[in-house]
């Protein structure tokens, strides 16, 4: 979730209201919906994301229309998305709170930039969800 928010330049709000229907598995493209008066844009979906994409979605029990959900099937809120970003921070060594916002702030990374910090609060985001489940 961290890494789409990223890598896209998403919102909370555009990233937690993100539907399937917006996923275009066969073209490999994200069409996004902006808030706050933008236009709407595509992205492509490179292939770590996309493999990821496909199998979160085979998985996703039970099915919804949006990509992201909670463990009861609902979708996910902004203020949850928040609290994952601020403890991945956190299990990530970060200095400061981390803040959904800096992920729309960074739009368009290149790959590179991609295997930093981003991966780690990655792992431990997926570190903490196991622990708890």
């Amino acid at each position: 979730m961290i890494l789409v928010a990223y890598c896209h330049g998403l919102r909370a709000s555009e990233l937690t209201d993100l539907r399937w229907d917006q996923v275009d598995f066969r073209t490999a493209i994200l069409h996004v919906r902006r808030v706050k008066q933008g236009s709407p844009s595509t992205h492509p979906i490179l292939g770590d994301e996309l493999r990821w994409l496909r199998r979160l979605q085979r998985d996703q029990e039970p099915k919804s229309p949006f990509v992201f959900t909670s463990e009861r099937g609902s979708p996910f809120t902004t203020a949850g998305f928040a609290r994952m970003v601020e403890r991945a921070g956190e299990a990530a060594g970060l200095k400061f709170k981390a803040h959904p916002h800096m992920l729309h702030l960074k739009r368009y990374p290149s790959r590179l930039q991609i295997s930093g910090s981003v991966r780690v609060m990655q792992e431990a985001v997926r570190v903490e969800q196991n622990e708890e489940g």
